[in-house]
């Protein structure tokens, strides 16, 4: 007699369900948000995000930037988001490193990218504080986190990307790319260029460039 069940399931395509239900502990065996190809996107487990490998939307400044990826159902990287995305990349596979060095490789020509944080004081103090996952809502643009900084370093320096904070800010120095500590009124953004990578938090939001991008972030559903 021929098992048809197992308890109470169908036997027919059991196989098949069980290798579709495994998930790549990189990549992600995950069904993508509606309308995108998989294949342009890396998952981020941690942060439930398909992450785009190629930059869009280019010379666009900060705001416009914003405004072009919420009205397709997307957002802008959180530095921290970035940050993970970074060492994920430069643990992964040969195609992961390859994406990680068209942005961070030391070459020509520039690269640049947006990424979700401004600097800001608020209610007249004098503390600094971080405005980070923007909405537009209401056609608005919105931070739905801001806070004060939180403990790290505040000089222009060399830094070690495993030592960022939960803000996606660095505590530590160290030789992994440049980094320009946050200022009132600015943005942040990654660059590279022949002579060395750059996370900048002290950009001008209204600035944009042919060779300035963002890339796209999609939340899984």
């Amino acid at each position: 007699m021929k098992l048809t069940t197992y308890f109470g399931k169908p036997v027919e395509g059991s196989y098949q369900r069980y290798l579709d239900g495994i998930k790549d502990p990189v990549q992600g065996n995950t069904i993508p948000p509606q309308g995108i190809n998989s294949g342009d996107y890396i998952f981020m487990p941690q942060h439930n995000l398909y992450v785009a490998k190629e930059r869009t939307h280019f010379n666009e400044d900060w705001y416009k930037s914003h405004e072009a990826l919420h009205s397709e159902g997307a957002r802008m990287l959180t530095l921290r988001e970035f940050a993970d995305f970074l060492i994920l990349l430069r643990s992964g596979n040969d195609e992961f490193q390859k994406i990680y060095k068209a942005i961070t490789e030391a070459r020509k020509p520039w690269r640049a990218e947006w990424l979700d944080a401004d600097f800001k004081v608020i209610n007249n103090s004098d503390t600094l504080h971080i405005n980070y996952n923007h909405r537009t809502i209401n056609s608005k643009l919105k931070p739905q986190n801001s806070e004060s900084l939180e403990s790290c370093l505040m000089e222009d320096c060399g830094v070690d990307l495993t030592s960022f904070n939960r803000q996606g800010l660095p505590t530590r120095k160290g030789n992994d790319f440049n980094y320009w500590f946050p200022r009132k009124g600015a943005v942040a953004r990654f660059y590279a260029s022949s002579d060395r990578a750059n996370l900048y938090c002290n950009r001008d939001p209204q600035i944009s460039n042919s060779e300035l991008g963002v890339r796209s972030a999609r939340e899984k559903k």
